[in-house]
């Protein structure tokens, strides 16, 4: 198969590697092309809907990521976190909290160049606080060998020997080079940001914190190069599903003559679930507003966002506070205030108790049962 394959040579790192644009490729290039950079049934500008979509993404795209490396918190609680601004209570939250500043901050360094300041940067936002030395090696190459990529259950089972520690420096600058430059032959972005990906797991350039740095350069460079909507997706929460899968992609690529083929096809398939399941949650959202709208007509006594309110809490069964409500619907902390207080008021919300200092409510499920019926018809 390999000798009916036209290969694309690349020199990166001064390491030779190839791939083959199978016809796959083409396939799955064109829907992303066509579904996270053109127009799609989501628009682009700051309503609160879509401001909602990013902020939701980013929490995903943040636990995901973690969770790969091993945080043990769960969605609903890490979510929590997040939505509430709570200071992280394990070392897995505070992984969590610093994956969800990290992905805030590429947003804002998206249209910079590549340097080797700028990925220090990432890494030190990425390991803060999460570190057995304390901090030491935040945003600090390694400098020995001992890092290797292994099997966490069995020690003698090495997958993965990065290169020597003072090539790292060097390796990291071309890598840059590559990112920011022109290629004598055309790489698609996607192409070029899942190699991005590959070779900061390849150099492993510091002691902990490389697979997350490496799934936050891929976001970065596919959101510089126009590609919009993976701010509302999370390519991580896919790989996850399919954990196995990613390790072997990486040791395919590596053992088979350093052919990034396999590796480029598992991230392709990857995005393109995403990318379906994004526009699969955007068609759900859309059914549950008009649904909400009707709910609204019945409930004339409630405004649009109160009604979103109770159809998420109806959904959820979950218990909120008022700073939670502010951070998921994106508005002032007064207002979610004086909705929270007029919800009570009617008698859809009960106070469940307190966490610290904050009060937190839930819905009054006997109050509410027509209206959930409601939309159970819709």
């Amino acid at each position: 198969m390999k000798m009916l394959r036209t290969s694309e040579e690349l020199r990166i790192c001064s390491i030779r590697f190839q791939y083959s644009m199978i016809p796959s490729f083409t396939k799955l290039l064109h829907y992303i092309d066509r579904d996270a950079a053109g127009l799609t049934e989501l628009e682009k500008p700051a309503t609160k809907d879509a401001q909602r979509y990013v902020i939701n993404s980013l929490m995903e795209e943040a636990i995901a990521s973690s969770q790969l490396e091993g945080a043990a918190t769960t969605r609903k609680d890490a979510k929590r976190m997040l939505r509430t601004n709570s200071k992280p209570k394990t070392i897995d939250e505070r992984m969590i909290l610093n994956n969800y500043l990290a992905m805030q901050n590429i947003k804002a360094k998206r249209y910079e160049k590549l340097t080797p300041e700028l990925i220090l940067e990432m890494h030190r936002i990425i390991v803060k606080d999460t570190l057995k030395d304390g901090g030491e090696w935040g945003g600090r190459f390694r400098e020995d060998n001992e890092t290797v990529v292994g099997d966490p259950e069995r020690e003698e089972v090495i997958f993965h020997r990065p290169p020597d520690c003072d090539k790292i420096s060097s390796m990291i600058s071309e890598l840059c080079d590559f990112a920011n430059g022109e290629d004598a032959r055309y790489i698609h972005p996607i192409i070029k940001a899942t190699i991005l990906h590959f070779m900061i797991g390849y150099i492993h350039p510091f002691i902990d914190g490389n697979g997350r740095l490496a799934r936050s350069l891929f976001y970065w460079f596919a959101l510089k190069n126009g590609y919009w909507l993976f701010e509302y997706t999370s390519i991580s929460l896919i790989i996850k599903k399919s954990q196995t899968k990613y390790g072997l992609a990486y040791q395919y690529s590596e053992t088979d003559d350093n052919d990034l083929t396999y590796f480029i096809k598992f991230h392709l398939e990857c995005i393109n679930k995403a990318v379906v399941e994004l526009a699969e949650y955007i068609s759900r959202k859309e059914k549950e507003q008009r649904a909400a709208c009707r709910i609204v007509e019945s409930h004339p006594e409630l405004n649009a966002t109160e009604v979103l309110i109770m159809k998420d809490l109806i959904k959820s069964r979950s218990i909120v506070s008022i700073g939670e409500i502010k951070t998921k619907y994106h508005i002032a902390y007064q207002t979610a205030r004086l909705y929270v207080m007029h919800l009570e008021s009617l008698g859809y919300l009960l106070k469940a108790g307190r966490d610290r200092k904050k009060v937190l409510y839930r819905i009054d499920a006997d109050r509410v049962c027509d209206m959930e019926g409601q939309m159970r018809l819709s």
